[in-house]
């Protein structure tokens, strides 16, 4: 009798621990599935800069280690890319048991390619400074582009620590400070990516477990159905079961949309741990610049400029994509000259044309009016990145900018702005999906020219929104012409920009004062010493507590204000000092600018909101905080 009893408790156990393992491995399996499913741009990426690698140093390395390694890691990507292609690890395709066993080989497969990266930093670490610096930037680039297998957090914990570790361990046997900073800096880099996957897992976890629990209400709602049809005696208590099922429903619903908001606090949090060591890169550089360097040092600066600023230029061409498909991109309405916009995107590409051996022309219709209405900064945007486009698959011949007036009316006119060039072309095959995300003509493993592929996808979106049209013309091997077309408002009135061009001519205050409240030691030197470049010596504080208690000790021009930070933040910091009684201090009243990497939309309005006055975002271009330091501090 006693068996008997014991038996049932013993076979729920069993059920329970059997059901959460299965819950448990349904959640792996489905992860496993995103990080196939996910995974075909990195491994294309991947085997990409393997190619380029061994490209790089054959002649340096014995070719039958080159010749093994790059076989090995083509024998890996092909095993990926015929298991994502073919679909080898769905149901339909396989049996139950080949299809976990090619998902297992297949997260294998991303450990040893991980290690075949690290071994590089180990068996064919270059000489050649230059080609040393190559290997880090390939290295980085490719733990970034294996953000995809995030989706099982140990398996890209693996595979980044095999490729960022070799690395990490090398710079520092080499030694010397410059090496002791780039080994610090890769073991920085491998954390915060290491941090930000974990956030990422943690998040679609959640999400997977709230997707199964909606199934379970589901499940529950179909019971209750049922048992309604059949209980119509207990009529009134199913109604009220019913309510509570609805409010359950609601709430799983509110859940649902706050799991839909993850992208979006992803890509801030993201955003704003990217800028921040990104401000102290690109602002080290900038100083570096100034300092005397010979030939081949002044070299490697403008090449770690450049590729810092490509880096931020890709990261703000996710976050204006982000902001296009939320709606929540603002578009100005001032007066402007196109005339002047067109002119200074002619000198900004001037240099990389004549490098080229591009001839650069600009074409403007003399019926263009002086000033319009619109907005400045997103009309740039779009020429801007059609002239880059131009240029970069353009080795000879001529790049055109053309700006012809179609319609004259009373209040506005239709302009219609060309980029032709005599570069490669375009095959006919890619012009119907050459403005999607992330797409470009050329797709393939061994393509010649980079990039991500947002570039014209935002030139479309900008120019939708702007109310315009955008059109292609292209014939492969004879160039192509993009162009679009917007209708604007003239405008009588003096363009803002030469308003600021005026106020950035002002001389600075031979005793202006500067506040610096800022945490981050990096960014507070590299703060300091640009100041320094203007002649102003900036007093030092490392939160919003220190910053009250040096304001009402001491009187200042200016305040340049971080946003986040230990104790006291920015918003709350700017408040206090609004409300403080310490106009006696000052006889006008104190500009504070925030000098922040919150660049999401909104921020700037936020800044604004809790008594700031102007905004500058991180990484700080030298150019823009001379603007806003002469606009503030401006003799009386």
């Amino acid at each position: 009798m006693v068996s008997q009893t014991q038996n049932p408790g013993i076979a729920v156990s069993e059920l329970y621990d059997d059901s959460a393992s299965e819950h448990d491995e349904r959640i792996l399996q489905t992860q496993i599935k995103r990080l196939i499913t996910g995974s075909g741009f990195s491994n294309i990426a991947g085997i990409a800069m393997a190619i380029i690698w061994v490209g790089l140093i054959w002649k340096n390395l014995p070719h039958e280690v080159l010749s093994v390694w790059l076989g090995v890691m083509i024998l890996l990507f092909l095993y990926r890319s015929a298991v994502h292609y073919f679909k080898l690890y769905s149901r339909d395709v396989t049996s139950s048991i080949d299809r976990f066993v090619i998902r297992r080989w297949y997260l294998v497969s991303v450990f040893l390619t991980g290690a075949g990266w690290g071994i590089t930093s180990i068996l064919m670490f270059p000489f050649n400074e230059l080609y040393q610096i190559v290997l880090a930037f390939i290295l980085v680039g490719v733990s970034a582009t294996g953000v995809a297998y995030s989706s099982v957090a140990w398996v890209y914990y693996g595979y980044v620590g095999c490729v960022l570790l070799p690395l990490m361990f090398r710079l520092f046997y080499i030694g010397g400070e410059v090496y002791y900073a780039l080994s610090a800096m890769t073991g920085f880099f491998l954390g915060v990516m290491v941090m930000a996957v974990h956030r990422m897992y943690r998040s679609s976890v959640a999400e997977l477990e709230l997707s199964y629990k909606n199934e379970a209400l589901i499940r529950d709602l179909t019971e209750a159905s049922s048992s309604l049809e059949r209980l119509n005696e207990n009529l009134k208590d199913e109604i009220l079961h019913g309510k509570e099922i609805e409010a359950e429903l609601k709430e799983a619903k509110d859940k649902a949309e706050k799991m839909s908001q993850a992208k979006g606090e992803f890509l801030a949090n993201m955003s704003h741990e990217i800028r921040t060591p990104m401000n102290g890169v690109i602002g080290t550089l900038q100083l570096l610049e100034d300092t005397e360097l010979n030939k081949d040092q002044h070299e490697f600066v403008n090449t770690a400029h450049k590729s810092a600023d490509a880096l931020l230029a890709i990261l703000n061409d996710i976050l204006d994509l982000s902001k296009i498909e939320a709606g929540k991109l603002s578009f100005e309405n001032i007066s402007f000259d196109f005339k002047q916009i067109i002119r200074d995107i002619v000198v900004l590409h001037s240099l990389k044309s004549e490098q080229q051996g591009v001839a650069l022309i600009q074409q403007i219709d003399d019926a263009l009016p002086d000033t319009l209405i619109g907005d400045p900064t997103r009309l740039r945007q779009v020429i801007v990145n059609l002239v880059s486009n131009a240029l970069k698959f353009t080795r000879e011949g001529e790049v055109k900018i053309s700006v012809e007036v179609l319609n004259n009316h009373a209040d506005s006119v239709d302009v219609k702005v060309t980029v032709s060039d005599t570069g490669i072309g375009i095959p006919q095959a890619a012009l119907d999906t050459l403005f999607n995300a992330f797409t470009q003509a050329d797709g393939s493993t061994t393509r010649k020219y980079g990039g991500t592929g947002l570039g014209l996808a935002i030139v479309s979106q900008l120019v939708d929104m702007m109310g315009g049209s955008l059109g292609v013309e292209s014939e492969e091997g004879a160039g192509s012409s993009f162009w679009f077309t917007a209708n604007y408002p003239c405008s009588n009135e003096a363009c803002e920009s030469d308003d600021e061009a005026e106020a950035g001519s002002r001389p600075l205050r031979l005793n202006a004062k500067v506040l610096l409240v800022e945490d981050n030691p990096i960014n507070q030197m590299v703060a300091q010493k640009l100041l320094e470049k203007v002649g102003l010596k900036a007093v030092l504080a490392n939160n919003g507590v220190e910053a009250l208690k040096v304001l009402q000790q001491q009187s200042f021009d200016l305040v340049l204000m971080d946003c986040q930070m230990p104790e006291m933040d920015g918003f709350d910091a700017t408040r206090e000092i609004r409300k403080l009684d310490i106009r006696a201090l000052y006889d006008e009243h104190l500009p504070i600018v925030a000098m922040t990497a919150n660049v999401m939309s909104g921020d700037r309005e936020r800044c604004l909101e809790v008594g700031m006055d102007d905004y500058i975002g991180k990484p700080v271009q030298r150019d823009h905080l001379e603007t806003v330091l002469h606009k503030w501090l401006h003799r009386t």
